[in-house]
């Protein structure tokens, strides 16, 4: 039984996946498996796969139709046989220790959900940023639970490290397409820190999480705003039967909140080719909604940035056009900023 199985995603990711394989069987610590899923792939990257199993036997391959990210991650799930699991994109990058010092952690502490501090690299601008893990805070479960509501601490699954056996104990599996799509990785990582004996922290980026221009983080995502509600509701169903509700409400809140804003900016993204009308029925749509306008008044606007709080007044207001105007202009920006 390996310590570690490495489970990657594989979907058109041919330009990258050759570099990400490198990172994983470069590895420092060599007792793992690598589980490779390749979800419908079209291009090359079925190729590299099998290149590298033929290379390494710590690398297996599964070729699947397409069926989404949350049918991946859960078919890795069962298929590994490590003691603890790991997910990986495969247009991303491992640091040379990721393992061993996830593994090491893992095992000093007992924890049952280790999480790692991350780089994130810009294509388009060679830019690379780290990013930090709330000054080292403790691992207390409401704590971590309102970070991850608040956004202060990513849902993402990929820099963390499962006991496989939590994950069995309470059979956590990922939400498939159709029935939550776009923030699978935070469904998860909510009922991770609910149900954990023990959370862990690596202060150090040992993943190297990339941006580029067909990254799911760049493209307009469909009906984002309608996974959030149903995310939304999930959570709060599952906070309400395993926890004391009453701890996150505010949280909650705020989740709703600036889940709308980023759908917001998600209409004006330069890859949404829908028509303006189209775009302007969305942001009518999201203000008037009711869960939007009951937490709106539950926020306190000071938590957001100056141009998030801008945003969230012409939004409160129900001010669609000049609402629109300032997100268009707010997610030009970010888009010049990936690019710089």
């Amino acid at each position: 039984m390996p310590a570690i199985s490495l489970l990657v995603a594989v979907y058109n990711t041919s330009q990258y996946v050759e570099q990400c394989l490198q990172s994983i069987a470069d590895q420092s610590f060599s007792d793992i498996e690598v589980i490779l899923i390749n979800d419908g792939s079209t291009d090359r990257s079925g190729e590299w796969l099998e290149a590298f199993a033929e290379r390494d036997e710590r690398f297996r391959v599964i070729h699947q139709s397409n069926q989404g990210l949350g049918a991946v991650r859960n078919r890795g799930i069962e298929e590994a046989k490590g003691t603890y699991l790991a997910f990986v994109d495969s247009d991303d990058i491992l640091a040379p220790h990721y393992c061993e010092a996830m593994y090491e952690k893992a095992e000093m502490t007992g924890a049952d959900l280790v999480v790692s501090e991350y780089w994130i690299q810009f294509e388009q601008s060679k830019r690379t940023i780290a990013t930090t893990l709330l000054d080292k805070r403790s691992a207390e479960k409401t704590d971590v639970i309102k970070a991850l509501l608040h956004g202060d601490l990513t849902g993402f699954s990929w820099n963390k490290l499962y006991r496989r056996a939590f994950m069995e104990k309470h059979h956590i599996r990922f939400p498939l397409r159709g029935e939550l799509e776009n923030i699978e990785d935070q469904y998860v990582t909510l009922r991770c820190f609910s149900l954990a004996r023990s959370i862990a922290f690596v202060h150090e980026p040992l993943y190297y999480y990339r941006v580029h221009l067909s990254s799911i983080v760049q493209r307009y995502q469909k009906q984002y705003f309608h996974h959030g509600l149903t995310f939304y509701h999930a959570q709060r169903s599952f906070l309400k039967e395993h926890d004391d509700i009453s701890l996150y409400e505010k949280a909650l809140d705020f989740f709703i909140v600036n889940h709308t804003l980023h759908c917001m900016l998600n209409e004006w993204k330069s890859q949404n080719d829908l028509s303006i009308q189209e775009k302007l029925d969305h942001m009518r749509e999201m203000v008037t909604h009711d869960a939007f306008q009951h937490a709106v008044k539950q926020v306190e606007p000071s938590k957001l940035t100056v141009r998030k709080r801008m945003i969230l007044f012409l939004a409160k207001c129900r001010l669609v056009y000049p609402l629109s105007a300032a997100a268009s202009s707010y997610q030009k920006w970010i888009e010049y900023q990936t690019r710089k």
